[in-house]
């Protein structure tokens, strides 16, 4: 007597329907269909990827341009000693901030544009603005403790010193690239600064600023991959 043995029912219709899956899918694909949609934690480990990767491109990009500034002044000047510089990366050095690059060209500008707060009259308010950068640190805000110290490094002397001092201060407030509350030491003790940028093209959004000044801040904004005066 032959014994014929039976698959398992379950079994059988377990590879059936392993076998259906595939080509459903392939009919909904002829049919018209869309694969479905990645999930939103795919998709953010994906742009995350691409911010690393991003991150690293531009790691590597100022890697390569310090290593090329460092030989060319090598090749500059091959018996430099480096204590005579003032490094950054020195941990012995203190004392020091971050500001923009175009900061030279702001400086200029706001000169060029201070007639525009004081009815026609000049006022370099831009050495003004310089001080604030060179004291703030990474919060936008400033403690004028001594304004006569201030002015002097503004370069205002005499006695009129601290009253050019305000007067260039309100000239900024006005124009917008900061806001000032008083304290103890003065009207202007407590000082917060605004992103220069975006005050800049708003001044130019009003015809405020010379074209040619503002391309020649535009273009130096790109060299330094500066976003802020394209930003929506």
């Amino acid at each position: 007597m032959i014994s014929r043995k039976k698959s398992a029912p379950t079994n059988k219709a377990a590879a059936v329907k392993k076998a259906a899956a595939p080509s459903q899918g392939k009919a909904a694909l002829r049919a018209g269909g869309k694969p479905a949609a990645p999930s939103a934690t795919l998709q953010a480990e994906v742009f995350a990827g691409i911010g690393v990767l991003n991150e690293k491109q531009a790691r590597a990009r100022r890697n390569g341009a310090t290593e090329s500034n460092l030989k060319m002044r090598e090749h500059l000047w091959p018996a430099l000693d480096e204590k005579r510089l003032w490094l950054r990366t020195d941990k012995t050095r203190k004392g020091f901030t971050t500001m923009p690059r175009t900061m030279a060209l702001i400086v200029n500008l706001i000169d060029d544009i201070s007639k525009q707060a004081t009815g026609g009259k000049a006022v370099p308010a831009g050495r003004t603005y310089l001080v604030l950068w060179c004291r703030v640190f990474d919060e936008g805000f400033v403690r004028i403790e001594n304004e006569a110290v201030a002015a002097l490094e503004a370069g205002y002397g005499g006695e009129r010193n601290v009253t050019t001092w305000r007067q260039h201060l309100a000239v900024l407030r006005d124009l917008g690239f900061i806001d000032c509350k008083d304290g103890p030491a003065g009207p202007y003790q407590y000082i917060l600064l605004f992103n220069p940028y975006q005050v800049i093209r708003a001044l130019n959004e009003k015809g405020l600023i010379q074209q040619s000044t503002y391309t020649a801040l535009f273009q130096r904004a790109i060299d330094v991959r500066a976003t802020d005066l394209t930003e929506a």
